[in-house]
């Protein structure tokens, strides 16, 4: 049995989360101006791709230095409606662009190929599948002792890449499910929030614009200097607010 074979057989979690997307601040007079988030190359797949996580904020960005005093830095979230996810080109159960560093888990066979979900699957399926409801996913508190037989080499493989619990060298997005969309993503009556330090929403075209998209504006409150890498769980505590308060979690 593969991977997908096993998600397309488990019935999805009940309930559901949004879809986030993560950006630098200094992108958003860009998307402002353009209405929607729009594709980027990604050598990944050799595709133009918008790469979104479903439920929470686990993406990335690359800082090599310490703190700024450049609000450009932090971080963004635009929370999303999760009903792109039936136009997905492909989800997978991880950041796939980390697959790499999954070896501690995997064996040197498995190829991130083997880790798609067939088209027409959800995410909530891979949470019900390892995860007990909508909030252990989201913790990454995964139902433990589950055992899974050799022939089952891939499931068996991801289960333990996100409840071993010994020091490793990724990080959370090893558990964040994965939606890559091949469209741009339009914004108006799509975003349900943006999160954001809260000196961002002192501009008045970007709180015109959240309003006629029907977006909320959430801010986060950070230092004069900062360190971009460190705004990330205050994105996770933000994004789970959201849904506490949506009644989703």
């Amino acid at each position: 049995m593969t991977f997908a074979d096993f998600i397309n057989g488990t019935p999805k979690a009940a309930g559901n989360l949004a879809l986030a997307h993560v950006t630098d601040c200094a992108n958003l007079g860009r998307i402002l101006g353009a209405g929607e988030l729009k594709l980027r190359r990604c050598t990944v797949f050799g595709e133009r791709l918008l790469y979104m996580f479903y439920g929470r904020p686990a993406y990335r960005a690359k800082w090599d230095g310490g703190s700024t005093s450049d609000l450009a830095y932090a971080r963004a979230c635009f929370v999303l409606r999760d009903t792109a996810v039936s136009r997905a080109k492909r989800i997978f159960p991880f950041d796939s662009g980390g697959f790499g560093n999954y070896a501690s888990a995997f064996h040197r066979s498995l190829v991130v190929g083997d880790f798609q979900l067939k088209e027409g699957d959800h995410p909530l399926q891979v949470i019900g599948a390892f995860y007990a409801n909508l909030e252990d996913y989201y913790w990454m508190n995964p139902v433990m002792g589950k055992q899974f037989p050799i022939t089952q080499h891939a499931v068996r493989s991801y289960y333990q890449l996100i409840s071993a619990g010994q020091r490793e060298t990724h990080d959370d997005r090893c558990a964040a499910i994965e939606v890559q969309l091949d469209k741009p993503m339009p914004l108006k009556g799509e975003v349900l929030a943006l999160i954001a330090p809260n000196q961002v929403f002192d501009d008045p075209e970007l709180i015109g614009h959240l309003a006629e998209w029907g977006a909320e504006p959430r801010g986060y409150r950070i230092t004069r200097a900062f360190n971009p890498t460190e705004t990330t769980p205050l994105l996770v505590n933000e994004v789970d607010r959201f849904h506490r308060d949506m009644k989703w979690l």
